[in-house]
């Protein structure tokens, strides 16, 4: 079994927490409950994952804990830092999912395919992606960062798989790219001249980018394309809130 880590740490303030009035947006309300409660609901109904902490404002957290079984720990004021807390409280003894709170249309089912599709985890690293046509046929008006590669044109998930023998050592590396994964021409740009030039002529592969993971970060790595469009629809702005809202909404009728 798999062991998750869930970020719903206090994020910076913006458009979305100010109109919902919400100071983080992991407690947005849909359909009368937070939406980190959707992501909890589909890591606890998904059979291969275990044990499931919660990095956030403790306050606010305790009150799921019973409902969904899961191990409160408190938020530090970084990315990293609440990273490193929801590894340490876990302490897993092999890959564990890291998955962000904002991901509401995230199912049991695309779980179960990413981690199926992960053995036997030889990599230290995996990341969903998912291909644009089926991203926009899921969900019609969805508005992501896309980037184009030689197999086609994909948008990244909101979860990961890692090895936590390399957590310490590639955290802050790691960091970055979860802080940049929607600046494609920027997290190319670390990769040099060359990498520029294939990625703005769309003949960089997914191979490549595979291959640049141990220098850039410490890590192996493999991509896995998935079916799922949920995985990688994030509620970051107003519009992806009304996209959420709306899609429950139909789901209803």
């Amino acid at each position: 079994m798999f062991d998750a880590v869930v970020l719903a740490g206090t994020g910076k303030s913006s458009e979305l927490t100010g109109c919902e009035q919400a100071g983080n947006k992991a407690f947005i309300l849909i359909e009368g409950r937070p939406q980190l409660a959707f992501v909890l609901e589909a890591l606890r109904d998904t059979p291969e994952v275990g044990r499931i902490a919660v990095v956030g404002p403790q306050e606010k957290l305790t009150p799921l804990a019973g409902e969904y079984e899961v191990q409160v720990v408190q938020e530090t004021d970084t990315i990293p830092g609440n990273i490193l807390a929801g590894y340490q409280a876990l302490q897993p003894a092999k890959h564990f999912l890291l998955t962000t709170a904002d991901i509401p249309l995230l199912t049991s089912a695309a779980l179960t395919d990413f981690l199926e599709r992960t053995k036997p985890c030889l990599y230290d690293f995996y990341y969903p992606i998912v291909d644009r046509e089926e991203s926009e046929r899921c969900f019609p008006g969805v508005v992501r960062t896309y980037v184009t590669l030689r197999e086609g044109t994909f948008t990244g998930g909101n979860i990961f798989l890692l090895n936590p023998d390399k957590v310490e050592v590639a955290l802050p590396r790691l960091h970055r790219f979860i802080a940049w994964r929607k600046s494609p021409l920027r997290l190319a740009g670390i990769l040099g001249p060359v990498f520029i030039l294939k990625f703005l002529t769309r003949r960089l592969s997914i191979g490549e980018l595979e291959r640049c993971l141990p220098n850039l970060f410490g890590l192996s790595g493999k991509a896995i394309i998935s079916g799922y469009a949920g995985i990688s629809t994030d509620v970051d702005k107003l519009s992806d809130l009304e996209l959420v809202r709306n899609f429950f909404r139909q789901q209803k009728k």
